[in-house]
């Protein structure tokens, strides 16, 4: 990092600038990816308890009501102001649910998008989340 007259050298402060971009990339980033891993995780609880032969509005319920907890997401309000809000905001739109009547398969399909405020700017960056269970449930 040091010169043996003092200096720092450009490489050192390269290599320095990195960590501190990578460590900011991470706090920002990932958990949001964490969340997705909790989607997935009610994806399948839905998806076995499709098993059991729940109804479709079933499954829905489940995945909506095991994202209400998790993370954040931003909504327009009355005076169009973004508000932040706890949990996912799932709707039953964005939970595509299909069934096969000759192989019992079932395919759920979740589609979500997260909105991430970069800071010390106010720049916003949207992830896009696609998590799919596919099978016969319960094997």
């Amino acid at each position: 990092m040091r010169h043996p007259s003092g200096k720092v050298s450009f490489g050192g402060l390269l290599l320095l600038a990195l960590l501190v971009g990578g460590v900011y990339l991470g706090v920002t980033f990932i958990p949001f990816y964490v969340d997705n891993m909790d989607v997935k995780e009610a994806v399948a609880a839905a998806h076995n308890r499709a098993a059991q032969g729940a109804p479709d509005s079933t499954l829905r319920n489940t995945i909506i009501e095991r994202t209400s907890q998790m993370g954040s997401h931003w909504e327009v309000d009355q005076f169009d102001n973004d508000v932040l809000k706890p949990g996912l905001g799932l709707t039953d739109e964005q939970i595509l649910i299909e069934r096969s009547g000759v192989t019992g398969s079932v395919r759920i399909e979740v589609n979500y998008e997260r909105q991430v405020r970069l800071k010390p700017t106010d720049h916003v960056h949207t992830l896009r989340f696609h998590v799919v269970k596919d099978g016969i449930p319960g094997q």
